[in-house]
This record gives structure tokens, C-alpha cells and sequence, in this order.
């Protein structure tokens, strides 16, 4: 699974407003990220009484992914761009780490990377950090789910 389709995307005002209200974050340098998991009946609650076809329900894949790049700490739309493209690629070729998680667990989730560094990296570099935190984000969302919070854990800044 090497692909970030349309429907991996998070795009709708309203999930991108319920994750962002409702949802828990952490911090990882360069990344931001939120989050919001539930489980999939919850995650086809959302999308209950919306016109859908039936062989594509609204999470045909266990994350919904947002990608950001802070205007204010990258003023140039041009970098902002490229880092937005070197992230999605990123994840694209890691993704499956929290997507095999996910499925085992019986969960969905939506979530928003957002590279809030002062400083274009390398590829390599933003591989290296978005795997060290998908793997912190596995370990926040087991801990909160095994300890019955269901929310996805609790807010960290660390």
C-alpha cells in the first residue's frame, strides 16, 4: 500500500473542524500533530445520512490525513510547497506502520501532520522524524484506548 489516494485525504471542512475541536495533539519537532481515533462504527456514525456510494464508505482506509506547512514559520510559498510535498511523500512510504496498528485495533482516525520547522530538511531527514512520530503516535493511542479514555490519550506536549 504505496499510494496517499483522494480518499486517504482529509478535506472536509467538517472532519478537518471536528478534528481540530474535539481531537488530542502532540509535539515532535519539526511536527505538530492531531489526532482524533475512534472506532470504525463511530468513524460511519460521521457519515451517516450523507449521499454515499455503497462500495466506498466514508473511511474506506483506516486514517484520514491532513498535511500542513505553518505559513509563519516558512513564509515562502514556494518552500512551503516542497515541504508539503517531501511530508506526503513521507508518509506515503510510511504509512503502513499505522494503518496495520489501526486495523489490528479495530480503530479509524483522522489526523494532521503539520511541519511547523524553521527549515527545509532533506527527504531522508523528514522520513527519520515521521516515523519516530508515527511510532509515538501508536504508543499514545494504545495507552489511551487500553486505559479506557477512548479518546486517543490525553494531550501531550512532549
Amino acid at each position: 500500500m504505496t499510494t496517499f489516494k483522494k480518499s486517504e485525504r482529509l478535506a472536509g471542512f467538517r472532519l478537518s473542524r471536528l478534528l481540530f475541536t474535539k481531537g488530542a495533539h502532540l509535539f515532535h519537532y519539526p511536527f505538530r500533530i492531531h489526532y482524533l481515533c475512534m472506532g470504525r462504527e463511530e468513524g460511519r456514525q460521521l457519515f451517516a445520512g450523507q449521499r454515499s456510494r455503497p462500495d466506498k464508505p466514508g473511511f474506506p482506509y483506516p486514517v484520514k490525513c491532513l498535511v500542513g506547512v505553518s505559513a509563519r514559520q516558512v513564509r515562502q510559498a514556494v518552500l512551503r510547497n516542497r515541504i508539503r510535498r517531501l511530508v506526503k511523500e513521507a508518509y506515503r512510504k510510511n504509512k503502513s506502520l499505522l494503518y496495520t496498528f489501526l486495523d489490528r485495533e479495530g480503530l479509524v482516525c483522522l489526523l494532521a501532520l503539520v511541519y511547523v520547522g524553521k527549515r527545509e530538511m532533506s527527504l531522508k531527514e523528514i522520513e527519520e522524524h515521521l516515523q519516530q512520530v508515527l511510532n509515538k503516535l501508536k504508543e499514545v493511542i494504545s495507552q489511551g484506548f487500553v486505559s479506557g479514555q477512548g479518546d486517543g490519550g490525553s494531550k501531550d506536549s512532549g
